[in-house]
This record gives C-alpha cells, sequence and structure tokens, in this order.
C-alpha cells in the first residue's frame, strides 16, 4: 500500500507548465501525496528528508553529457525523477549510474507516469530494460577489473584538502556546466581570476581539462565537495 507523504517539484516559471507530461505529474501526484512542494531551488539539505520523492522539471535542459552537481548529491541520498524531458537532452544510463529512479519524457502517455510513480515510490526503478542491462554490464566491468575508477581521474583526499574555498566553489560550477562568464558572475569575480583557479584546479585535481574536471567533480562531489546549503 503506497504510503501518503510528501512530493517536491523542482520546476521554474518559465517552465512549460501547461506541457501534457507537466499536467499529467501534478494531478497524479495529487491523489498519491498527502502534500506537493514546487519551488525553483531544492530545500536546504536538513529538510530534505520531508520528501518522499523529488521530481526535477527537464524542460529545456540539455543533461545529456553532464548532469548538475545538485542533482547527483540529491540522488545518491533520495528517489529522484526528471521528467517533462526531450529523448535526445537526457542519457538514460548516466541518469541510473548516478542513482536516478527514473525519467518521464514529455510525450509519455498519463497511464505510464502513474504506473511509473507507484512502482518509483514502492522503490523500483522506471528506465528501459537496455538500459538497466548495458548499466548491469559497465558495473560488472567494472568490478572484475577492480578498478572503480577512470584509468585518469584518481580519487586522493589531499587532492581535496590542497583546494582552495574558491576552487571548489569554482569545481562545482564547472560539474553544473556554467561557463566561465557565468561563474564570474556568480561568484563576483572577474573571469582573468576564473581562469586562474581553473588552472590550479586542473593542476591539483590531476584534470587536463574542463571536461575531465567536470566529470572529477561529478564522481566525488558527494564525498569530498559537498554543496554547500
Amino acid at each position: 500500500m503506497l504510503s501518503k507523504k510528501s512530493a517536491f517539484i523542482k520546476t521554474t516559471p518559465k517552465s512549460s507548465s501547461h506541457s501534457f507530461c507537466y499536467t499529467t505529474i501534478i494531478s497524479t501526484l495529487k491523489a498519491l501525496f498527502n502534500e506537493i512542494k514546487m519551488d525553483d531551488s531544492l530545500p536546504k539539505a536538513g529538510l530534505r528528508q520531508t520528501f518522499e520523492l523529488y521530481l526535477v522539471d527537464g524542460a529545456d535542459k540539455d543533461w545529456h553529457s553532464l548532469i548538475p552537481a545538485e542533482l547527483i548529491c540529491l540522488a545518491k541520498q533520495h528517489k529522484v525523477i526528471l521528467f517533462n524531458v526531450e529523448p535526445n537532452a537526457v542519457c538514460e544510463k548516466n541518469l541510473l549510474l548516478n542513482h536516478f529512479n527514473g525519467v518521464f519524457y514529455s510525450s509519455d502517455a498519463a497511464e505510464d507516469i502513474f504506473k511509473a510513480l507507484v512502482r518509483i515510490t514502492d522503490g523500483e526503478l522506471w528506465f528501459t530494460r537496455k538500459v538497466i542491462s548495458d548499466a548491469f554490464k559497465d558495473i560488472l566491468n567494472a568490478a572484475s577489473s577492480n578498478n572503480l575508477l577512470h584509468d585518469d581521474i584518481v580519487l586522493s583526499k589531499s587532492d581535496y584538502e590542497n583546494l582552495t574555498k574558491r576552487e571548489k566553489s569554482v569545481i562545482q560550477l564547472i560539474a553544473q556546466g556554467a561557463s566561465n562568464d557565468k561563474i564570474a558572475n556568480k561568484l563576483n569575480i572577474s573571469d582573468h581570476t576564473v581562469k586562474t583557479h581553473l588552472y590550479s584546479a586542473f593542476k591539483k585535481t590531476q584534470s587536463r581539462n574542463r571536461i575531465e574536471l567536470a566529470n572529477w567533480a561529478q564522481r566525488y562531489i558527494s564525498v569530498l565537495l559537498p554543496l554547500d546549503n
């Protein structure tokens, strides 16, 4: 029997709130949960246990290669679904390997969304069998080689300890796909200063470019670089 708890929807005023998928999600959640909260920011860390399920509106987002770091951290500890997304905007296997529970596309039928929400709330995953099979093969291959890390990305506590507070902030934003201009505006620093911090972060994390730095951050950010809340 489905327990009646709270669900959280991360969305924005600019979202396509009148799309079929969006309205179906809202109406279905009302039947399954006592309380539904909507906001454009995630709750503070200490309040996240209040919600049994998190749904993240992915309208107009492109997370095929890099998933925002804050969502990776959230999915490690809570049930998280992406919804209202286009098929070419996400990689399901990447989502699954990063602990997400499922993805709903903007064209999904209402009955499928209802079935998926019930199953996910009951502890199941909502991905295609092929995606789950491919992800399982990747895990087995990694385990058999006794190496769960990328060959060119090494987890080291000293790498983290050597990072300055500003470098950590820059790395967090890089992991979320931010450009140098956006990082400069967010941290209120110059573009030249951003480049200086990036160069230093490259050396300290043994990354050759911002893609490797983002991969390093996304793989270890929940352990070594917890987001400020």
